[in-house]
């Protein structure tokens, strides 16, 4: 892919205008992964030439910002002159972005079948499996003969991601579910509703994506039908969706540990729109970094008097630090797959405080030795190794508290959670360090 970026810019450089070539032999996927590589002004030069009909399908593969951006710099008469030739699968996915006027007209212009499905799925919250269904379901009559239903199915095709096929009644109703290899085998008189798997159960369409993510993954099939209250087979969940899913919230959660929250920043998005994103992080570190500095300017006088806690203050806040996110990565995990939940985070506590009790003794020492040697004082030696031993284990606690109390106050973990962490072990390790210096010295003086 790095090739065609520095092929495409080296055109655009010699002023030679994007080609509709330039995109033979490149799916979907690449061609936005290279679209999102580009500086703003050249994406939206080689955007021009991306063909109408592969449009739609680049920017459902587009990251949000990217897609919006590309949205709003196109007329609104070219926006629905190649949305007609959109996927609905695809269109359904774009909605959201268009704006409201242009997405009732893209309706208009479906037949009513694909405009009713659309409808349907809008219905749902974003976060819901019923809004991001694949239509692409094969759906029979229940007491059709298999000889009838394979005769069909010549002749229609078998969509991808299918091993499930769906059954219902003359109403449309949904009846049951058998795989695709035994409806193949069924014989020729006979009806698949004889054959029907009741270990093959219909996903509800107000699931969160990740419960039909783990649903799908449970249950060993590439689909699973997607069925509302009524009976009525809205569309389907495959494993391809669930990994989408599964993958989408990886990306973003080790995004927001490392960066603050900008996962979906473009890579060349405008310096106007960059500046605020990073403002508001920076701000709430500002706020911590207060904190922080509160703690430190209550032990003036102990730091004056001793140089050396100044020296090793450092050491204390970072192996609390990376004490506390170890355990927090490990967290989130659990509470991003499922694993961890009020039945388990009791256990999950009680062990991560004997890993950081472990941990704080074993390191508390060599710290301590370290410090002595250096200073040679056993005094600071016991000082800086209970300071440690207090911030390890308050660590171990908080990396599993702080990201369960945020799931419990529905604040994502993934964001929050690296920042109220560091408060936690820069406040602790500060205080428990400082502190006891300051009794050390009040009982000494």
């Amino acid at each position: 892919m790095h090739d065609h970026v520095e092929f495409w810019l080296e055109e655009l450089a010699a002023e030679r205008p994007p080609r509709p070539d330039w995109f033979d032999g490149l799916s979907d996927t690449d061609i936005a992964f290279t679209l999102e590589s580009l500086p703003f002004e050249a994406r939206l030069s080689v955007w021009q030439a991306v063909p109408p009909a592969m449009r739609g399908a680049v920017l459902v593969e587009l990251h949000d910002e990217h897609r919006r951006s590309l949205l709003k710099a196109a007329p609104p008469d070219s926006l629905l002159q190649w949305l007609g030739r959109t996927d609905p699968e695809d269109l359904l996915e774009l909605m959201d972005d268009l704006p409201v006027q242009l997405g009732r007209r893209v309706l208009r212009r479906l037949d009513q079948e694909e405009r009713e499905q659309l409808q349907a799925a809008l219905g749902y919250d974003d976060d819901q499996i019923g809004r991001w269904l694949s239509f692409k379901v094969i759906t029979v009559v229940a007491d059709t003969p298999g000889r009838l239903f394979r005769k069909a199915l010549r002749e229609t095709g078998i969509p991808e991601m299918t091993d499930v096929i769906v059954l219902v009644d003359d109403n449309g109703r949904y009846q049951g579910c058998l795989s695709l290899d035994t409806a193949m085998q069924v014989p020729t008189q006979q009806p698949l509703s004889q054959f029907i798997d009741p270990e093959i159960n219909p996903l509800n369409p107000a699931l969160s994506l990740h419960e039909g993510a783990q649903s799908i993954r449970a249950s060993g099939w590439s689909m699973l039908p997607v069925v509302d209250e009524n009976g009525t087979v809205l569309g389907r969940f495959t494993a391809s969706d669930a990994l989408d899913v599964i993958t989408e919230e990886q990306e973003r959660q080790i995004s927001q540990l490392t960066g603050g929250g900008l996962e979906e920043e473009d890579l060349f998005s405008p310096v106007r729109l960059a500046v605020p994103k990073r403002s508001v992080w920076l701000g709430i570190n500002l706020l911590t970094a207060l904190l922080a500095a509160w703690v430190i300017g209550r032990f003036e006088v102990a730091l004056s008097q001793w140089v050396a806690l100044a020296v090793l203050m450092p050491v204390v806040a970072s192996m609390g630090g990376i004490a506390g996110s170890q355990t927090l990565s490990l967290a989130i995990r659990g509470l991003a797959t499922g694993q961890l939940g009020s039945a388990n985070v009791r256990s999950l506590i009680r062990k991560e405080l004997l890993v950081g009790a472990i941990n704080a003794v074993l390191w508390a020492v060599v710290i301590g030795i370290v410090a002595s040697v250096w200073y040679d004082s056993l005094v600071l030696m016991g000082v800086i190794a209970f300071a440690i031993l207090v911030n390890l284990v308050a660590a171990s606690l908080a990396g599993v508290a702080v990201p369960w109390v945020l799931s419990r106050m529905k604040i994502d973990p993934a964001l929050a959670g690296s920042v109220v962490l560091t408060t936690v072990t820069d406040v602790v390790g500060f205080f428990a360090f400082l502190g006891t210096a300051s009794l050390v010295l009040a009982f000494i003086g």
